[in-house]
């Protein structure tokens, strides 16, 4: 098609979009029934002039008229401030309170809050060159106008849903709280900027709509996560004496046990330096080694863009997985291609999940799959870990050749591959414990794994 006539449709879409956006925040619900019955009551009087019709026409006239004037004289100076939580998780509703401050000296009353979601609007360049998944199965019509499309990408970009929440009255130049509510759509980085003050008029036709003084907040949203309760990872210390687990070790630690005299080549920092003050002899504290488990991950980003769904639950269940593992008694490595191998460690006495599960809320797809080089990061820990994990969203000979590399090198592995029923993915492989996760039942395939 014509890229003129796509820029034209694109400078249409966003101008309709602005404008329906606009009304359907500054016109209730009632509002819409008043507003659509005026004309149908001004037709009705002029094709049967009757009284009653044209008594009817200017009450409504006037309501109109009184709502529109009444919402014109409504005004206010907000000043807010989010107490919002660092994390927030995809689907699960996050309430947080927002501090109000009256700069106008007259007070506030009946008016509501709404803390709008980022601009959803694509830019003109990336509706120019996406392309909807199964948009070439579409009629010659909708492939023309492309309204499926600009939806499509609408709903993508689309990072949170926000309704209104009634605010408690404030006096002149006072404070006031209110809690407000919103639902993360997509994980990712939130900048919320766009709180709006919502004045109706006395009738509740139509809404003024004005945006508060604030600042910026930032929201990571994390990904979805699912139950594992069943899911028992192996190697992890259970109910062994010391808490050891015969595993793979990563740095010393342990229970102090006795004291015994230093001898060279003992490290320094375990001198008992009071019992050195009191025999005039180093005197070393003696610990019982613990082991810790060390697991790897490797998150599959090298997959079709087509498969974003597909590529949200690779993210989820890498998320799920690092949850679910005991860091205070393991270490987990996270691989994957990101412009490059990337390793990100989390466990004791390294980093938090926290930081982990930041991290996957901002991974991207990244079509050029470096394999080679995310082998060697995998094989850079391979004498350490328990278990590595290959969270795949598709198969191919790449990915055939990755796992039997990792495999000739002894590796435990649990090799799990993410699939669309509708585009399921054909596995053709020597290695016979694959687990196949469906979409939208991710959570039912996770339950069936067992180590």
């Amino acid at each position: 098609m014509n890229q003129t006539i796509q820029r034209r449709l694109y400078k249409l879409y966003s101008s309709s979009s602005r404008s329906s956006f606009g009304l359907r925040n500054r016109i209730s619900s009632l509002g819409w029934i008043v507003v659509c019955g005026l004309p149908l009551c001004a037709f009705m009087a002029s094709m049967y002039p009757r009284d009653t019709f044209f008594q009817l026409l200017g009450v409504v006239s006037a309501v109109c008229i009184a709502a529109f004037v009444s919402v014109l004289l409504r005004k206010a100076q907000l000043k807010v401030r989010r107490l919002l939580p660092r994390h927030a998780s995809v689907g699960r509703p996050l309430e947080y309170t927002v501090e109000y401050t009256n700069l106008a000296k007259r007070g506030l009353n009946n008016f509501y809050m709404l803390d709008l979601a980022p601009d959803p609007t694509p830019s003109m360049d990336v509706f120019l060159h996406a392309t909807e998944p199964g948009e070439e199965k579409r009629n010659a019509f909708d492939r023309f106008f492309l309204a499926y499309r600009w939806n499509w990408l609408k709903s993508r970009f689309l990072l949170m849903k926000s309704k209104l929440f009634l605010a408690n009255s404030v006096g002149g130049e006072k404070c006031g709280k209110v809690r407000v509510e919103l639902l993360p759509l997509r994980r990712g980085v939130i900048h919320l900027q766009n709180m709006r003050v919502v004045l109706p008029d006395a009738l509740g036709l139509f809404q003024r709509v004005k945006r508060v003084d604030q600042e910026e907040d930032i929201l990571i949203v994390l990904p979805k996560r699912y139950r594992m309760d069943s899911f028992d990872f192996a190697g992890q210390a259970r109910s062994q004496v010391g808490g050891d687990s015969s595993t793979s070790t990563q740095g010393q630690s342990g229970e102090f046990v006795s004291l015994r005299e230093y001898r060279p080549g003992d490290p320094p920092k375990h001198i008992h330096w009071p019992s050195w003050g009191r025999t005039g002899k180093p005197i070393l504290k003696e610990y019982e080694e613990m082991f810790f488990p060390r697991y790897g991950l490797v998150l599959d980003t090298a997959v079709r863009a087509e498969q974003e769904e597909v590529f949200e639950e690779l993210v989820s269940v890498a998320a799920t997985l690092t949850s679910e593992m005991d860091t205070d008694q393991s270490l987990i490595d996270v691989m994957f291609i990101q412009q490059g191998a990337k390793v990100q460690t989390v466990g004791k006495n390294v980093e938090r999940v926290e930081a982990m599960l930041e991290l996957l809320a901002s991974v991207e797809i990244d079509p050029v799959a470096d394999w080679a080089a995310l082998k060697n990061a995998v094989l850079k820990h391979a004498d350490d870990l328990t278990t590595c994990f290959l969270v795949f969203g598709d198969w191919d000979d790449e990915r055939e050749n990755f796992l039997q590399s990792l495999s000739s090198f002894g590796i435990s592995l649990v090799v799990l591959v993410v699939q669309d029923e509708e585009n399921p993915v054909k596995l053709n492989s020597d290695y016979t414990e694959i687990t196949l996760l469906n979409v939208g039942e991710i959570e039912q395939g996770l339950a069936s794994i067992h180590l």
